[in-house]
């Protein structure tokens, strides 16, 4: 990385903590939560007037055309924030999907909107029952004389709930698949929305007859390439923000130990203290330093690779800090609380350690047999 990119990615987390010190306090963070979709209109039209949702949108289409590394760079950052309002499953997942398959007039009216947070796209990613997993789809759509329309489910989906329109995928037609953009209003389309255990929120999607525009049609095998490139990107950035929480979970716990007592002195002058928290310091520099590599060479590989390293990260930063802590640790009150339920919520919102453990058996047999 060069000098300039070095100091280009500085200025942009420091924008963020700086944004994050006057706007994502706990109060502001819990109104969020609380909100029908979890991302308030005005809260994304300030994340908008940053430039942030800007990036991930190429230039000719007015917006910033930032490289996945830039927008990592934004993820971890917003991680330490523990942003409530769903910039990875928006910003990065939907609006690439756009980026790769909108064409003419539909392109024109929602890049720019997308760019200026006029508008929040998402799309419906898992199949029910099978979040985690790039399935064939088993909603069907059919052909209209106004275009197409689709009947059918899909599972729970971060990020749908509140979105101006959604993207998904469909069967339409024995191994033909397409991929279609549904307006959140259409007729027949209903979201079950929930709040998450970290604030967050998730939505699954039930569609009848709903009408809908196709944007690419394609057969399976093609169509999960193009959909599962732009979920690891997500996957990717969702790591990238899981890295910035465990920075703080672990700066929350060092700076901890060094106050609580035990007979007389802090527990950080004990040695095995000291240990366990340079082994999670470690963990998580090298989390971070995956990301970045997988941000530059995101094979597929490479992304199940960084998943399950950062599942395991996540789980041994929110255990040992947790322990480390006692009982206060799981308080409401307490800061760490909110981090600990983020990282919790990392080890499966995008595909548990099962689901990324098979995606590289699976790469691993076929390498081996081609």
């Amino acid at each position: 990385m060069s000098d300039t990119q070095q100091q280009e990615q500085q200025m942009i987390a420091d924008s963020v903590r700086r944004w994050a010190t006057q706007t994502s306090s706990p109060a502001q963070r819990e109104a969020s939560a609380a909100h029908n979709d979890g991302c308030p209109p005005e809260r994304w039209g300030k994340i908008a007037e940053m430039g942030w949702l800007a990036f991930t949108i190429p230039a000719e289409d007015e917006g910033l055309g930032g490289s996945l590394e830039d927008l990592c760079v934004l993820a971890e950052e917003l991680g330490r924030a523990l942003l409530i309002e769903p910039f990875v499953a928006n910003a990065i997942v939907a609006s690439h999907l756009m980026v790769q398959t909108a064409e003419g007039a539909l392109r024109s009216q929602w890049l720019g909107d997308l760019a200026s947070g006029q508008k929040r796209m998402a799309f419906a990613m898992w199949e029910p029952q099978c979040e985690g997993l790039v399935m064939p789809a088993n909603a069907t759509a059919q052909q209209t004389p106004d275009g197409f329309a689709i009947s059918g489910a899909k599972g729970l989906s971060p990020g749908l709930a509140g979105a101006d329109a959604l993207l998904l995928v469909a069967r339409i037609a024995d191994d033909d698949y397409g991929l279609f953009f549904v307006n959140a209003d259409a007729a027949g389309l209903t979201l079950g929305n929930q709040r998450l255990y970290d604030g967050r929120h998730a939505a699954s999607l039930q569609l009848e007859k709903s009408p809908a525009t196709l944007l690419r049609k394609a057969p399976w095998a093609q169509m999960q390439v193009l959909v599962q490139s732009a979920i690891d990107r997500g996957i990717i950035a969702h790591c990238a923000e899981t890295a910035g929480a465990a920075s703080v979970a672990l700066a929350t716990t060092i700076e901890y130990v060094k106050t609580r007592k035990q007979f007389g002195r802090s527990i950080s002058s004990n040695q095995v203290v000291q240990h366990r928290l340079v082994d999670l310091y470690v963990e998580v520099q090298e989390l971070k330093a995956l990301w970045r590599y997988v941000a530059n060479e995101p094979s597929a590989g490479n992304v199940s690779a960084l998943a399950i390293r950062c599942i395991d990260v996540a789980r041994h930063v929110w255990e040992e800090t947790l322990q480390l802590h006692g009982a206060i640790g799981m308080t409401e009150e307490y800061e760490l609380g909110e981090y600990l339920r983020r990282l919790a919520l990392a080890t499966s919102l995008y595909g548990g350690a099962a689901v990324h453990h098979e995606r590289l058996a699976a790469l691993s047999f076929k390498a081996g047999y081609a």
